[in-house]
C-alpha cells in the first residue's frame, strides 16, 4: 500500500487525538520534577491575576500580582503554598522585607504569614513562572487543602501584600478558581 494513501486514511485519526490533546490541557495542574531539590511540584496550569488597585490618581498599570497555588511532594510530605509573584515591588520588599499575604473575599478576611526559609529549602529550585521585570520577587504562604478551597469558593476575591509600612491593595483581573479546583483535586 502506498505511503500517501496510508497516511490519508490516518490523517483523520491524527488530527482527532491533536484536537484531543488540546482540548484534555485545560485547567488540568502541571507536575514536575525539581532535579535540584528532588521534590515533586504540582502546580496550577495558570495563576490567580490580580491587579493593583487604584489609590488617588496613583496606579502603576503593570503592578499585578500572579498567584500561583502548588504543591510540593518530598518523599511523601505533602505541603501546599500559595505562590505569589509581585511584578514591581517596592523598594522596602525589592530589597528582602517580606510581607504577609492578606485574602478578602465572601464576608471572610485571612491573613497569611510567609514561609521560614527560602523557596530553595521549601523544595522550589527554580521559579514556577518566567517574571517579566527584573525587580520582580517570589512569596511563598503556606495553606492547607481547606484553605485553598475556601479561596476557590470565595467571591470577589481581593488580596493585599502588608508590611510595617504599607498595605498594596490588589483587585482581582483573572479568577483562578478552576485551575485551584483542579488541583486540590488531585492533593491527598
Amino acid at each position: 500500500m502506498p505511503v500517501a494513501l496510508v497516511l490519508r486514511r490516518i490523517a483523520p485519526l491524527i488530527a482527532l487525538l491533536m484536537l484531543s490533546a488540546c482540548a484534555s490541557q485545560g485547567v488540568t495542574p502541571r507536575e514536575y520534577l525539581d532535579e535540584e531539590t528532588a521534590a515533586t511540584i504540582t502546580v496550577v496550569s495558570d495563576p490567580w491575576i490580580f491587579t493593583g488597585e487604584r489609590v488617588g490618581a496613583l496606579l502603576n498599570d503593570r503592578d499585578y500580582l500572579n498567584m500561583f497555588a502548588i504543591d510540593v511532594n518530598r518523599m511523601g510530605d505533602h505541603r501546599q503554598y500559595l505562590a505569589v509573584l509581585q511584578s514591581i515591588p517596592p523598594p522596602a520588599l525589592a530589597e528582602g522585607g517580606v510581607p504577609s499575604l492578606e485574602l478578602r473575599g465572601s464576608g471572610r478576611t485571612v491573613l497569611l504569614q510567609h514561609a521560614a526559609g527560602t523557596a530553595r529549602q521549601l523544595g522550589i529550585a527554580k521559579p514556577l513562572a518566567p517574571s517579566y521585570s527584573g525587580t520582580a520577587k517570589w512569596w511563598y504562604f503556606p495553606v492547607d487543602k481547606q484553605l485553598l478551597g475556601t479561596v476557590m469558593r470565595a467571591n470577589d476575591l481581593q488580596a493585599a501584600l502588608i508590611t510595617t509600612e504599607r498595605r498594596l491593595a490588589y483587585v482581582m483581573w483573572r479568577d483562578g478558581s478552576a485551575e485551584i479546583s483542579e488541583l486540590t483535586a488531585v492533593l491527598p
